[in-house]
Parts: structure tokens; sequence; C-alpha cells
């Protein structure tokens, strides 16, 4: 089997979800009304209402309702959780999961942190889809899965077969 090596390096910034997380996303949520960093709006991997492209360039476009980012992982992340901060001050975004690493030292995850309430840390690394629809092994680093929104026990309950759930220290 071949690999693609864009999971297991920073070749590349696309790293799309496996169903069983958008299934747990929808269980938490309801429905995903906006997917800001979508791999494509003919064919998304997010069942969305919308979905801004790389084109559209989601960092500049208002984050309405219930969100779901994994964003383009590699430099700059930190400004997509900015922008979900704002997004969520200006009370445009009502909940939001994001999909990143369990990066504790970074100053993104403190940005994350700060914003969350929960977040949950998958008992296996998650097996990300390939650009071409394959998987691999799994990526090179851990995963973690941070809720924003008043709805914490629906996180919970959501995603408590995914992995451990813990509240985030302050909330």
């Amino acid at each position: 089997m071949v690999v693609p090596s864009a999971l297991l390096s920073h070749e590349s910034t696309e790293h799309y979800t496996p169903q069983y997380i958008l299934d747990a996303v929808i269980a938490c949520m309801g429905a995903i009304d906006l997917d800001p960093a979508s791999n494509s709006r003919e064919i998304p991997n997010v069942p969305a209402a919308r979905h801004y492209t790389a084109h559209d360039n989601g960092l500049v476009q208002p984050w309405e309702g219930r969100v779901f980012l994994n964003p383009p992982f590699g430099p700059g992340v930190e400004q997509w959780f900015s922008k979900l901060y704002q997004e969520r001050s200006a009370g445009l975004t009502t909940e939001a999961i994001v999909l990143w690493k369990s990066a504790t030292e970074t100053s993104a995850w403190k940005t994350l942190t700060a914003l969350s309430c929960r977040v949950c840390f998958p008992s296996a690394r998650i097996r990300f889809v390939g650009p071409s629809g394959d998987s691999g092994p799994g990526p090179t680093f851990s995963p973690a899965l941070f809720y924003v929104g008043d709805g914490p026990e629906r996180f919970e309950k959501a995603f408590a077969r995914i992995g451990a759930v813990w509240v985030v220290p302050g909330k």
C-alpha cells in the first residue's frame, strides 16, 4: 500500500476529516452551517451548508452559525483561530468545533484553549483522508478536537466514544 506522504509530513496542508469525526460533529451541533477551510465546493469533504475554499479566502469572509474548522495545517494556522475568536466575539459564530493537533507549547494552542470550554483527546491518532481519497497509517502528530459554544454536555456526549473529553481549566 502506498502511504500518502502528505499525511506523514508537512508536504501538504490538506488533511481531510474522516467520516466518524464528522458524524460526532453533527451529533453535537445538529448540523454544520460553515466549513471555512473547505477542500471544495463541488465535492466537499464536510457536509456543511456553506463552504469557503482557498479561492474564497475564509479568513476574510463572515463565519455565521455552527462552524466546523479543520484548518490548513502549517505556518499561519493561528490566524484561523484568531478569526474564530473575532467571529465568536461578534456573535456571528454560535458554536464551533475545531480539529487541530495537540501542540500544547504553541501560541495557537493557547488561542484555541482561551476560546474553548472542552477538548477531546482521541484515544487513537486520526487517520486523515488524503486529497486523492486514500488514508495512511496516521499522521505524525496527536490530534485534538476543541469545542467552542454553550453546549459542552452535547460535545461530551458526542465525542466520548472518540476519546477523553477534558474541561478546559478556568471554564
